[in-house]
Order: structure tokens, then C-alpha cells, then sequence
């Protein structure tokens, strides 16, 4: 997953096309249920993994802290404006590539909120949603470990990862294994 979502960007950042980067951030004490703390702001897990740190330094990137699951409704400034909203209007975005973690849990929020605000018209000029799944993962919590655990509940990961995709593509994205550019194209016509 690691390196498909490196294989990807590297794409795009050698074609100079933008690219949008949410890392979960998240505060202490404030809930996201039915989870436990998690990607906590100042820890390493709440910045890029290793693989992905050079996106930090490049120009066309756009990294985002969000404090919620989903990118979309984490985007959302105090003023109301939508900095995800505005950077798909500013780079008259058409296509976007979604990859990322979990499958079923953030990957999917942000596309659902994507989908039903370009269906209503606020995410003008954005037509196809894409998901790369070979660049989405989740997380793996067998049976057994969540009846140990108070209160979890089993996750299996390859399971969840495919309900993750699945119901993405029933709210109407287009889910691809993979994403690369069209061989004979420099503008970044996708082929999925």
C-alpha cells in the first residue's frame, strides 16, 4: 500500500500536478468513538510514514491536519470556508486519486462527503472520484483480540478493506488497482 501510494505521487509530482496529503492529527481527550486515542498531534505516527516524507518538501503538495476521520468535514476552517473545497476550485481539479488509510473508516468518509458535495454542485469542477486500492489499507483486529480487549471489535483487515471499496463504489467511485498516466500524454490523462 506504502509503495503504490509513493509509486503514485512521485507520479504526479513529476508531472507538477497537485496533490493533497490529510494526516489525522488528532487531540488528546477529544473523542472518536468507537476508537481509542490514536495518531495523537506531536507523536510520530501523526506525521507521514517514512516512505512519504519527501512530499513535505515538495511545492505542488497541500498537506492538511485533520482532526476527525473524514478529510472533507476536516478540512473545514473556523471561518466556514473549506480548504479542501477551495484547492479542488484553485487547481480545477476533474480527477481525483484517493488513496490512504483506513479503507473503511477515513478513505470512505472522505469519499462519501466528496461524492455528495460534488453531486450538489460544491465541488465544481470535480467529475470522477477515483480510489486506487492497491494504495488503501486497514487495520487488522482478529476475533480473538477483540474478545481479550473491552470493548473492541473484530476488524478483519482484508474483509473491512473490501467493504471499504465496495461501498465507495456505491456511492459512485470508480475504484482502480492501479493509476498511472497515459504513456503518450505529458497534460495527465489518467488510466484506471
Amino acid at each position: 500500500m506504502i509503495k503504490e501510494s509513493e509509486r503514485m505521487a512521485r507520479s504526479f509530482c513529476e508531472k507538477n500536478l497537485p496533490v493533497m496529503v490529510f494526516l489525522d492529527s488528532h487531540h488528546p481527550g477529544k473523542p472518536e468513538n468507537p476508537y481509542p486515542p490514536h495518531y495523537l498531534v506531536g507523536t510520530p505516527e501523526s506525521n507521514l510514514v517514512p516512505a512519504l516524507e519527501w512530499l513535505e518538501k515538495e511545492p505542488n503538495v497541500t498537506i492538511r491536519r485533520k482532526d476527525c476521520f473524514d478529510g472533507f468535514l476536516g478540512s473545514i476552517q473556523e471561518d466556514g470556508s473549506n480548504v479542501f473545497v477551495d484547492w479542488v476550485a484553485k487547481n480545477a481539479i476533474t480527477t481525483l486519486v484517493v488513496a490512504g488509510v483506513c479503507t473503511d473508516i477515513c478513505v470512505l468518509d472522505f469519499v462519501c462527503s466528496t461524492l455528495s458535495a460534488r453531486n450538489l454542485g460544491f465541488l465544481k469542477p470535480l467529475e470522477n472520484v477515483v480510489v486506487c486500492s492497491n494504495a488503501c489499507a486497514t487495520f487488522d483486529v482478529p476475533l480473538h483480540a477483540s474478545k481479550r480487549a473491552k470493548g473492541a471489535m473484530a476488524h478483519p483487515q482484508e474483509l473491512m478493506h473490501h467493504v471499504g471499496l465496495y461501498m465507495a463504489k456505491e456511492r459512485g467511485a470508480v475504484i482502480a488497482s492501479e493509476v498511472r498516466f497515459a504513456s503518450n500524454n505529458n497534460m495527465g490523462r489518467l488510466d484506471v
